[in-house]
């Protein structure tokens, strides 16, 4: 087993993102009854008895926040990591990843399939190519006009690594499977379809290699995302 530290911005970036106050939401009336000009709502703000307020309409922004269903989601997700086996001799690994997604957004969790790339550079450069699914879980839902949301998400695929001619696992392919699960800030700058996104959390590999046997590398992990609804 080789525990392994992923150091990224991303992490420290997200927890802080995190402390986030519900104020920053996108705030929600919901209409209960309506009579001629006259209607009884829901606000989730704070009103007060007899102040009057004005309501701006989608068509103010451009037209962005009704065209805008969050439906669909696609995004790329880029990260960097730093590590180093607990084996003798061994050398610190930078890695680059880069993964896509589509996906079904259902407002309190997102589902769909996923591809994924990394570039190893240690003595030697290695390549990897990965499939799989992610799933998030919105803690607060993820609707038209929600400029800010928080929740856990995770992912799982199946992949092939090319070490080259690394002597630690010979000159050969092997299959892999990689597991990530933590917790994600979701941010819309203008409540519209597109936004960032911050991921850290905890990741394990399963390494099937052809002549050391299976090896498990394990630790914590960041990421960041550029995405779009529509």
């Amino acid at each position: 087993m080789r525990q392994t530290f992923f150091i990224t911005a991303a992490l420290t970036m997200s927890l802080s993102l995190l402390s986030f106050s519900q104020d920053a939401h996108a705030q929600k009336i919901k209409v209960r009854k309506v009579q001629g000009n006259k209607a009884i709502v829901e606000f989730t703000g704070n009103l007060n008895q007899g102040s009057t307020y004005d309501l701006i309409s989608p068509d103010e922004f451009g037209g962005e926040e009704a065209s805008n269903n969050r439906k669909y989601v696609v995004g790329v997700n880029f990260a960097m990591t730093n590590t180093k086996a607990d084996a003798a001799n061994s050398v610190n690994i930078t890695t680059f990843n880069l993964a896509a997604r589509f996906g079904w957004n259902f407002g309190s969790f997102e589902i769909g399939p996923m591809v994924g790339y990394a570039s190893t550079i240690a003595d030697l450069t290695s390549t990897t190519y990965k499939l799989g699914a992610f799933a998030d879980f919105n803690i607060i839902p993820n609707i038209p006009g929600e400029a800010f949301l928080y929740g856990i998400g995770g992912t799982g695929s199946f992949g092939q690594h090319d070490p080259g001619s690394d002597t630690v696992v010979g000159d050969y392919k092997y299959d892999l499977f990689e597991a990530f699960v933590g917790p994600f800030v979701k941010w819309f700058p203008t409540g519209g379809p597109y936004g960032f996104r911050l991921d850290a959390g905890y990741i394990y590999q399963r390494q099937s290699t052809n002549t050391i046997g299976t090896i498990a590398v394990s630790g914590f992990a960041g990421n960041f995302g550029l995405f779009a609804y529509f």
